[in-house]
């Protein structure tokens, strides 16, 4: 079963990655928990929210993330008596973000996590509280509901490098099309804005749960906590502002380019207008005289065809004169 369990004194934290029907039948038999909380997590029906039961309560989070992010090579661990998190390196162009929700089962002495195993902040955690007694007195010494704060403020604090990404992507296109415009450019745009607008639906929803967290709508997971989750709130909201201000900087060069791309295209059909309207008498009197019809002036004297031809340039010459004197180029 893909179920992993680290234990502290008389509390659990309960990894579970990508659930089958096995392991929601050992969780529904071993914990207790609601057959219908946990076929949502399969059919991924849920919404993020915050539910009160008698013996537990039901945290169901959505993150961000951009996939198959690797580590950077170094060594992770302490620093100055801290846990670090490893960096991740820049996505490549063109990669999507993708949404992962986690279910947070937080009961009085356990910590259950259901999640589909792409977020690398659980899966560091939960190898540190493997490794040492030291990590485990740190992440669950003091209990399920500090447990899941940490787990829930690593993930937020991992949205930052996602919308870093998203920063210097944008930067690179406005450096991009300064230089020169390219297919390439106005496909990482469109990706680029609907990566914003994901990240936006993903983050959303989740501020006002720990908005309520903070004011002690829940009092199974406040007291003590109460400030912690102002923590986390505060995090959220500095990351919905960085979302904003990169989504109108985006609109904004989107519709530079745009009027851009309008302005170059009027300058073509402009320049294709004027060769029409030169050449449009130019080809009236060469049809007319390719008509061979008897009686034409001038049709069959050669000095007198020189004098037409003259007479063609003048009309475009004087034709150019009329367009540049009224700057229509």
């Amino acid at each position: 079963m893909n179920i992993q369990t680290v234990n502290f004194n008389d509390a659990s934290f309960v990894n579970v990655t990508n659930p089958s029907n096995l392991e929601i039948k050992y969780l529904k038999n071993n914990f207790g928990f609601d057959s219908l909380h946990l076929d949502d997590y399969i059919y991924k029906t849920q919404v993020p929210k915050i539910e009160i039961f008698k013996d537990y309560t039901l945290l169901v989070l959505d993150f961000p993330y951009f996939p198959q992010s690797e580590p950077l090579s170094g060594k992770n661990g302490e620093k100055n008596g801290v846990l670090s998190f490893p960096q991740f390196i820049p996505f490549e162009k063109k990669k999507r973000i993708f949404s992962s929700q986690v279910d947070f089962f937080i009961g009085n002495n356990y910590l259950v996590i259901l999640y589909d195993g792409s977020l690398t902040p659980i899966n560091y955690i939960f190898s540190q509280c493997q490794k040492t007694l030291r990590n485990r007195e740190e992440y669950i010494g003091e209990g399920s509901v500090f447990l899941a704060y940490r787990i829930i403020d690593a993930l937020v604090d991992s949205c930052f490098p996602v919308i870093n990404t998203l920063s210097s992507t944008i930067d690179r296109i406005d450096r991009e099309l300064e230089d020169k415009q390219s297919q390439n450019t106005l496909e990482e745009i469109s990706t680029t804005r609907r990566n914003i607008v994901v990240f936006h639906t993903i983050i959303k929803p989740i501020i006002p749960l720990f908005k309520g967290l903070e004011e002690g709508v829940y009092k199974q997971l406040n007291g003590k906590m109460q400030p912690f989750w102002g923590n986390i709130s505060d995090h959220l909201q500095k990351i919905m502002e960085r979302v904003e201000d990169n989504r109108e900087l985006l609109e904004g060069i989107s519709e530079s380019n745009e009027s851009l791309l309008t302005s170059k295209t009027n300058e073509i059909v402009k320049v294709l207008t004027i060769y029409s309207a030169i050449l449009l008498p130019l080809n009236l009197l060469a049809s007319i005289y390719g008509m061979n019809i008897p009686g034409l002036p001038f049709a069959e004297d050669h000095v007198a065809f020189a004098i037409i031809m003259a007479f063609m340039f003048a009309i475009g010459v004087s034709m150019l004169t009329i367009f540049k004197f009224k700057r229509w180029f």
